[in-house]
């Protein structure tokens, strides 16, 4: 039976554990990245994880990371305004121009034609380089958090009771699912996306999120602008085997997806891709079994029907056809 790919949507770089945790249940994940992304290779040698870029016509010219740099300058002066508050200085400052910032050279060198598409390249990869390092400094913070939680008591050790007292930073809320960006700002990152890797987005393929706030905007945009164009859920379990080595990790999935219940399951999330969703959890083979014990992972699958009519918006256009997914961890059980 073929794996199953995730192409993951926007995020282009992932912290191996998440990314770990997605080839717990699928085959092979694919992440797309802008041009002139300096992150290394995740999981090298591996075979497992791809890097897709946008098509060569739509490498943005002129200095790129200038343009960047500029952007965390702008932050050090405005230290309490973001990443929408930049971007509607950037354009505001150069309206009315036909290129994209043409006006400080950017595009200078740029060919003219087709301009559909290409008048709009450096734009999005801005929205997805700064997007990124937004996300990327939430990882940061989340992962020292994690870290502070962790921390032993100063009592450990010292008295004589029943278990370990808890450490002194224990019982510090986690981060919530609150979203980064605005709605606006969601809506140009997305856009962006779309834009570029679009020609990448063919196949039955899961874009894959880790954000339930980027979930929820997709699914909201769908409602809006669908046309009343059916869609469909599907949401399961799986074990999480990402506190393993990765070759262990491929075992593991391996070894559940070839078990009874991971063939149902498999079979079962391929009709849903192919659009067939009419296998409903209950005709799933119990899936909530006994058998699968210790961390796991919950994925929520949504299918979005083929559009009957032209839309006028751009994300809902990109959706038509496609299944989008969340992955989150989950609680241990058993």
């Amino acid at each position: 039976m073929t794996d199953l790919a995730a192409i993951l949507c926007p995020h282009s770089s992932v912290p191996e554990k998440k990314l770990k945790a997605i080839l717990s249940f699928f085959g092979s994940v694919k992440i797309g990245r802008p041009w002139f992304t300096d992150q290394p290779v995740p999981l090298p040698d591996s075979g497992a994880v791809q890097l897709l870029y946008p098509p060569e016509n739509l490498k943005p010219s002129g200095d790129f990371r200038r343009l960047l740099a500029e952007y965390r300058g702008w932050v050090r002066t405005n230290h309490d305004k973001g990443f929408d508050a930049f971007l509607a200085f950037k354009e505001q400052k150069l309206h009315g121009e036909e290129a994209t910032w043409e006006i400080r050279g950017e595009l200078r060198h740029e060919e003219r034609q087709p301009r559909a598409r290409r008048q709009h390249t450096l734009k999005w990869h801005l929205y997805l380089h700064l997007a990124q390092e937004i996300e990327e400094g939430g990882q940061e913070a989340e992962e020292l958090l994690r870290r502070l939680k962790e921390q032993d008591s100063p009592l450990k050790g010292a008295i004589e009771e029943e278990g370990e007292p808890p450490g002194p930073l224990a019982d510090l809320p986690g981060f919530d699912a609150s979203p980064i960006l605005t709605e606006a700002g969601t809506n140009k990152v997305m856009e962006a996306w779309f834009s570029l890797f679009e020609e990448h987005l063919r196949g039955e393929v899961v874009l894959l999120t880790l954000s339930p706030p980027i979930f929820q905007h997709l699914c909201e945009a769908w409602e809006e602008w669908g046309g009343g164009t059916a869609s469909a859920d599907m949401e399961f379990g799986v074990p999480d085997f990402s506190r393993f080595d990765l070759t262990v990790v491929m075992k593991e999935r391996d070894r559940f997806l070839n078990s009874a219940e991971g063939v149902v399951l498999r079979e079962a999330v391929c009709k849903f891709l192919e659009g067939s969703p009419g296998m409903h959890l209950a005709e799933m083979g119990g899936i909530e079994s006994e058998g699968l014990t210790g961390e796991r992972i919950s994925i929520r699958l949504r299918y979005f029907s083929p559009l009957m009519q032209s839309t006028g918006n751009e994300i809902v256009r990109h959706l038509s056809g496609k299944t989008v997914g969340l992955i989150r961890e989950e609680l241990s059980y058993g």
